[in-house]
């Protein structure tokens, strides 16, 4: 993971130094089989979080909503995990007004991914995992500064730590049930677009006032969690770069939990 950097459209450096091979020494016989486990799960976690460093990194044209979408179902292929997307029409019949709403000023269609993992078929039991999936927020109406808006193709990393997280479970196998739900769409200003001040209907049936087009990731995410409590899932962890204000609040070297759960909140 140290030596992680994201070369996939810049010209191949040959003096780039690479780690050609780490050897691991346990002096004690009956602790190797351990190390052996430690090690395999050790990259395991790290392909994961490399894996959403890739999808947080690729720029908005390469990571629109259907590729990542495409990615999903690479990963799950790739970890033996049950993956679904559903399209705006199925989207339509749910009622996920609140998503589709942000999706209606970007030219790319929204997707609703979703994975699922069953590890122990004994239990209904299951874990939600969400993840805001905006694979670019340009503010839609109410328009973002345009300093530093291209960092706004990471406001999709939430989605990216949730299906690298699901990939890393399948490969784990842990006896647990998982059901992870991405909202993937843009935010985007067009003549389609949401207004400040547009009403739209959530999939829970809550009508809800846009205000600011910029507030879009509790939007989506409000219809995934109505998605996600429709399929029987709980307890249920979100996972978004829902606010700048966290920045401001706790800066950029922890990251903010909020719950109606406490305990819940500290196994987090």
């Amino acid at each position: 993971m140290g030596l992680y950097r994201f070369t996939r459209h810049k010209k191949k450096n040959e003096d780039e130094r690479e780690i050609d091979e780490l050897v691991l020494v346990e002096f004690e016989r009956t602790k190797a089989p351990a190390l052996r486990r430690g090690v395999a799960t050790g990259r395991i976690l790290a392909d994961a979080a490399n894996r959403t460093r890739d999808m947080a990194n690729e720029p908005a044209n390469y990571l629109t909503p259907a590729i990542m979408a495409e990615q999903a179902q690479a990963a799950a292929q790739d970890a033996g995990l049950e993956c679904e997307v559903l399209e705006r029409k199925q989207m339509q019949e749910l009622g996920m007004g609140a998503l589709l709403g942000v999706a209606q000023g970007s030219s790319q269609p929204p997707k609703m991914i979703v994975l699922r993992y069953r590890g122990d078929r004994r239990r209904k039991a299951t874990l939600g995992l969400l993840g805001k999936g905006v694979t670019f927020d340009s503010g839609g109406i109410s328009i973002k500064p345009s300093g530093g808006m291209q960092a706004m193709k990471r406001d999709m990393s939430g989605g990216a730590a949730v299906i690298s997280a699901m990939w890393a479970i399948g490969r784990l196998k842990p006896r647990i049930n998982v059901t992870a739900v991405v909202p993937a769409t843009e935010n985007m200003p067009s003549g389609a677009a949401t207004k400040p001040g547009d009403v739209v209907r959530a999939m829970s049936g809550k009508t809800i006032e846009v205000v600011n087009t910029d507030a879009e990731g509790r939007l989506i995410l409000a219809d995934a969690i109505a998605y996600a409590r429709q399929q029987g899932l709980a307890p249920i962890v979100d996972v978004a770069t829902l606010t700048g204000a966290m920045v401001v609040a706790i800066g950029k070297a922890a990251t903010g939990c909020m719950s109606n759960n406490q305990e819940l909140c500290q196994k987090v």
